[in-house]
């Protein structure tokens, strides 16, 4: 999409490590699901088909980025 003009262009990942932006706290290895607001947070039991990748960090802040890998897990 890198030569798409518009007012609402965005970068979409489809797969790979993608800088994600997350609330709460995250550890390696963890599932993330969408928070809202165009957040990850971390989640034990996902229902299915609401996993968004996989975190590759840590976290322990309120709110930040991290790689997430995004695609076959």
């Amino acid at each position: 999409n890198a030569t798409l003009d518009g007012e609402h262009v965005v970068a979409i990942a489809l797969t790979g490590r993608v800088p994600t932006r997350v609330i709460g706290p995250v550890a390696k290895g963890d599932m993330m699901v969408s928070a809202g607001n165009g957040h990850a947070q971390a989640c034990a039991t996902p229902a299915v088909g609401t996993v968004i990748g996989k975190a590759l960090e840590n976290f322990d802040g309120a709110e930040g980025v991290i790689e997430v890998v995004v695609g076959r897990l």
